[in-house]
C-alpha cells in the first residue's frame, strides 16, 4: 500500500516536472498584451488606435512605416509613434466639427438619425464603414450621423444629448450598453472597477517587461492567472448586475429619468427615440451572466413609454472571441457591428 501511494506521488512530481520543463523551455506563460495605444489630437478630431498584432489582418495602418508616422504627426499624433514598437498596428479616427465621427456633417437632406452612445457605437478598434451607424445607413436610404464617443455614459450621454439636438434628427439611437447607468456616489465608493469584460486590463503589460524568476513555478503561474481570472471574473459581474439593483437603485432611477427626459424631448419635436441594448461580449456561448439586467433595463424603460429593443438574442450561441476588436480589447468587431445594425434596422422597421 505505502509502495503504491509512494508511486504514485512520484509519478504525479515527475509528470509536474516534465511539464514545468516543457513550459520553461517552449517559454509558454499566461497570455499577456502589450496595452493598446489611443492618441486624441488636441482639437479631439483625429484619433488613433494602435495594438500589438494584427492576427486577423483587419488593421489598416503599421506606425512603423515611414508614410503611416507622417499621417500621424500630421494629424497631431505623432506621440503614437513612442510605443510604435510595442503597438504598432491600428486604425485612424476622424471626427466632424460637432465631434461625430466621419467627415464633417452636410446641411440636412433626408430623414435623419443620430446614433448616439459610447465607445460601442463610436466603433473603437473598427473602420468608420464598419461601426453599427455606417452599416445602418447601408441598409436605408436615411442620413446616418455617428455621434457615439467613447467614454461618456450618463450624465454625459444626457449632455450629448442636448447638444445634438442642434443637428436636427428625426430619430436619434441611444445604443445602450451595460456601464452606461449613473452610479450614485454611495455605489461608486463601494466599488472595485473592475471592468476586465471590455478591456481585459489584467492581462495588460505594464512598462517593464514581465519577469520570470527561475525559482518560480511556471506552472504555478498558470494556477494564479486562473484563481485571478475567476476572481476579476466574479467581482466584475457582480458590479453590472449591482448596478440595476439596490445598491444603485439611485444611479438607475436616475438614468431612467434622463431617458424619459431624452425621449419626451424628442416627442416634442415630432421625432422619436429608440433604445437598442448592447451585451457585453462574455460567455455568449453558454451561460450569458447578465440576461436578467437586460430583462431590467428593458422593463424600466418599456413601464416608462420609450421604446426599445434587445440586440441579445441575435449574439447568443455565437463564438464571443470570434466578435471581439482584439484578445486585448472586448470591443465589438466589424461582424458584430454588422449584426447590431441589423437589430436596429428590424426595430426601425417595425415601429408604427
Amino acid at each position: 500500500m505505502i509502495q503504491r501511494v509512494a508511486l504514485a506521488i512520484g509519478s504525479t512530481l515527475l509528470t509536474l516536472l516534465l511539464v514545468e520543463v516543457g513550459l520553461r523551455a517552449l517559454d509558454i506563460t499566461p497570455p499577456r498584451w502589450s496595452h493598446p495605444t489611443r492618441v486624441e489630437s488636441d482639437d479631439k478630431r483625429h484619433l488613433v488606435d494602435l495594438y500589438p498584432d494584427d492576427p486577423h489582418g483587419y488593421f489598416e495602418v503599421d506606425a512603423r512605416e515611414e508614410g503611416t508616422a507622417q499621417a500621424l504627426r500630421a494629424r497631431g499624433l505623432g506621440e503614437a509613434l513612442q510605443r510604435a514598437q510595442e503597438t504598432p498596428f491600428g486604425l485612424i479616427s476622424r471626427f466632424s466639427a460637432e465631434l461625430c465621427r466621419g467627415a464633417d456633417i452636410p446641411p440636412k437632406r433626408a430623414t435623419r438619425i443620430i446614433a448616439l452612445g459610447d465607445s460601442f457605437t463610436e466603433g473603437q478598434g473598427v473602420r468608420e464603414d464598419d461601426a453599427w451607424p455606417a452599416r445602418l445607413a447601408a441598409l436605408r436610404d436615411d442620413e446616418v450621423i455617428n455621434c457615439g464617443r467613447r467614454g461618456h455614459d450618463f450624465p454625459m450621454l444626457r449632455e450629448m444629448f442636448d447638444r445634438r439636438l442642434a443637428l436636427e434628427p428625426d430619430v436619434v439611437v441611444y445604443a445602450m450598453t451595460l456601464n452606461d447607468a449613473r452610479r450614485s456616489d454611495s455605489f461608486e465608493a463601494e466599488q472595485d472597477f473592475l471592468n476586465d469584460w471590455i478591456m481585459d486590463r489584467r492581462r495588460m503589460l505594464g512598462d517593464e517587461p514581465e519577469e520570470h524568476p527561475f525559482f518560480r513555478s511556471w506552472i504555478w503561474a498558470f494556477v494564479e492567472d486562473r484563481r485571478e481570472a475567476v476572481r476579476v471574473g466574479e467581482a466584475t459581474t457582480r458590479w453590472y448586475r449591482e448596478m440595476y439593483g439596490e445598491p444603485n437603485a439611485e444611479g438607475w432611477r436616475t438614468t431612467v429619468d434622463d431617458i424619459e427626459a431624452m425621449h419626451r424631448a424628442m416627442e416634442a419635436r415630432g421625432g422619436s427615440l429608440f433604445v437598442v441594448i448592447w451585451p457585453l461580449f462574455v460567455s455568449l456561448e453558454a451561460e450569458y451572466p447578465f440576461a436578467e439586467v437586460h430583462e431590467t433595463i428593458r422593463e424600466a424603460l418599456r413601464a416608462r413609454g420609450i421604446r426599445a429593443a434587445d440586440s441579445l438574442d441575435a449574439f447568443l450561441g455565437r463564438s464571443t472571441e470570434d466578435l471581439w476588436v482584439h484578445a486585448s480589447d472586448h470591443h465589438p468587431n466589424a461582424e458584430a457591428h454588422a449584426i447590431f445594425a441589423r437589430v436596429v434596422h428590424d426595430a426601425l422597421e417595425a415601429s408604427p
